[in-house]
């Protein structure tokens, strides 16, 4: 088919595609120079009982298509190696909720409200305790109160609840971008902490028929308590590191459920974050039954910024090469990852009358398997007709769409989806018919989703991680994360870990949180080894201690834990050492000694 080439839609496309970097994966460097080399580091290992164990790692490809695998063995000759894996895409797709106008699609285990005004940035909503207990996890990371939470994908608690489809219902969060103030009244952790957390189904297909399995991962590596606990409007800001030692599974509860429990399931957290298909939240973990949270939390103007796996996303290899002629909106707004906002839709030029066609032209071909079309909030389109071709003169079509005018959940919702296709393409065309305006047609984001195309990733560093399965007891391992480029491959260095050859528990103590006068909240690892295992810290003015907090229930998973707790009645301005201990019935492990000095008391 012919182009027509608009000059100012032109340089808008090349002047995106600098922003971008959208360059060949194989090109070279900057001037001419050689592309570099990218950056490898091995990284650390942790048990997964007494046959497996995660490795982590990370890799700097300098923007450049970059793939990866680990090297493991008995010895330096290794012998055995993960499967070769693209790095992700590029952080380029945009979820915001600013809950200028009710709760967006977000539910709640508490009482939800929202307000139109008073928030950090307009309105707000807010969650007010008491909650009702999720024990769905307290033989692994505890009780929760499942504070805000959105179905990201095909999943729902019925017909009627909003689904937000990011990513065509498949949203890859490593290494995601969260951002939202937050704002605690009268709250009370007593004990809990405020994190992140993530629910995957591995076999999607299932929905909610029986034998689905779900793997549930709770963001330990930032807490958003510390922001909760003045009363004020509080910016949080954090990425989603995808190193496992920043996380701990959910975990099930076989002690209350029985077999049932086996329906949450593990599934790698590298795996898991890369298909958050269920829901995300932000929820109070470890909650103490008995003297659980109190008060309610603020929240405002959230922001998700996750991997853009979109066929037509410019750095995958989407080329818009055909657009409307005197369009009032610059068409790069199509695919620049926003679902809609302010300069962030398309929309046609004055009173349209006949179709506004765009063409796509991939730089490879590829099996498209979803599409998705979001609205223009202000000059929603209609009707939508998208043709697929592998040569640019047979065209098929291969969805019909009608765009809702507008959604009951606010335009975050406002999209046409066709999901279950198999078509081959080289060539896209989105025909968009008629529209809800007679003065301008208009359209949101365009996604596509399949298989087969080559996704540059950022030009940042990436934290990559797998696990390794069949391992001997009490095997030595050696390991290595290796990456590979057009420029060649780096080999990191070699690293070694001895799997468990009991299940007798670890410990490692961390850093201390929330360090005062007279109090301190402390933290530390633990791996329970699959049996039932209880944890304290030991503390006091020197390593002999003296002094301990109480027992508590640590689960019985075989995957290492993030664990708190509060020692009060210190002593201002005093140095004291502590550590984690953890016992099971094949015996007592004991973190590493550390110290803090707490805080000047008041007069």
């Amino acid at each position: 088919m012919s182009e027509t080439m608009n000059p100012t839609g032109v340089f808008k496309l090349l002047l995106l595609s600098m922003m971008l970097g959208a360059c060949s994966p194989e090109s070279g460097g900057p001037g001419g120079m050689p592309a570099p080399l990218p950056d490898v580091a091995t990284g650390s290992a942790s048990a997964l009982g007494r046959t497996a164990m995660t490795v982590n790692g990370s890799i700097h490809p300098h923007g450049r298509y970059a793939t990866y695998y680990f090297e493991y063995g008995l010895s330096t000759e290794y012998g055995s190696r993960t499967g070769e894996t693209p790095v992700p895409p590029r952080l380029g797709a945009h979820y915001h909720e600013t809950w200028d106008q009710g709760l967006g699609g977000w539910a709640s285990w508490l009482t939800a409200e929202s307000f139109e005004s008073g928030g950090a940035e307009g309105g707000f909503v807010r969650f007010s305790e008491p909650s009702g207990h999720d024990r769905n996890h307290d033989d692994g990371i505890g009780t929760l109160h499942l504070t805000k939470y959105l179905w990201t994908g095909s999943l729902g608690a019925g017909e009627d609840t909003p689904r937000a489809w990011l990513g065509g219902g498949d949203p890859d969060l490593r290494g995601a971008r969260v951002s939202l103030w937050a704002r605690g009244n009268d709250w009370r952790p007593n004990g809990s902490e405020v994190l992140w957390w993530t629910q995957s189904q591995s076999n999607i297909e299932l929905g909610h028929q029986p034998g689905w399995r779900r793997a549930n991962w709770a963001y330990t590596g930032y807490t958003l308590t510390d922001q909760l606990l003045d009363g004020r409007w509080n910016l949080v800001d954090y990425r989603l590191l995808n190193d496992s030692s920043q996380w701990t599974y959910g975990g099930n509860n076989p002690t209350l459920q029985g077999e049932s429990a086996a329906r949450y399931e593990y599934w790698s957290i590298n795996q898991a974050q890369a298909h958050v298909n269920c829901d995300f939240f932000h929820l109070a973990a470890t909650v103490d039954i008995d003297n659980p949270p109190t008060g309610s939390l603020d929240f405002d103007d959230f922001r998700l910024v996750y991997r853009n796996h979109s066929l037509v996303y410019p750095s995958n290899g989407g080329k818009l090469i055909r657009w409307p002629e005197g369009a009032a909106d610059a068409p790069v707004q199509l695919t620049d990852g926003w679902r809609h906002g302010p300069g962030r839709t398309w929309r046609s030029g004055s009173r349209p009358d006949q179709p506004q066609e765009f063409l796509f032209e991939l730089d490879r071909e590829v099996t498209v398997k979803t599409i998705q079309v979001h609205q223009n909030p202000e000059w929603p389109g209609r009707d939508l007709e998208v043709l697929a071709s592998v040569d640019d003169r047979q065209y098929e079509t291969v969805a019909t769409l009608t765009l809702p005018e507008e959604a009951k959940h606010g335009p975050n919702f406002a999209f046409a989806l066709e999901t279950g296709l198999a078509a081959k393409a080289r060539y896209l065309m989105f025909r968009l018919l008629s529209g809800y305006r007679d003065e301008h047609w208009g359209l949101g984001e365009i996604e596509v989703f399949g298989s087969g195309a080559r996704m540059l990733p950022d030009d940042g560093l990436y934290y990559v991680n797998t696990d390794l399965e069949g391992l001997t007891p009490g095997a030595t391992v050696h390991y290595r994360l290796v990456a590979s480029s057009a420029a060649g491959t780096v080999y990191g260095e070699d690293r070694t870990f001895t799997v468990p050859a009991s299940r007798k528990p670890r410990a490692r103590t961390g850093t201390a949180l929330r360090v005062a006068a007279r109090e301190v909240k402390v933290q530390g690892r633990l791996n329970a080894m699959g049996l039932r295992s209880r944890f304290y810290f030991e503390y006091g003015n020197n390593p002999a201690y003296g002094s301990r907090t109480p027992e508590q229930y640590a689960g019985q998973q075989v995957s290492p834990r993030t664990v708190f707790q509060e020692i009060r009645g210190l002593k201002p301005e005093t140095g004291y050492h502590y550590r984690l201990v953890v016992a099971n019935d094949e015996g007592v492990s004991y973190g590493g000694d550390r110290s803090l000095h707490t805080e000047p008391g008041s007069p």
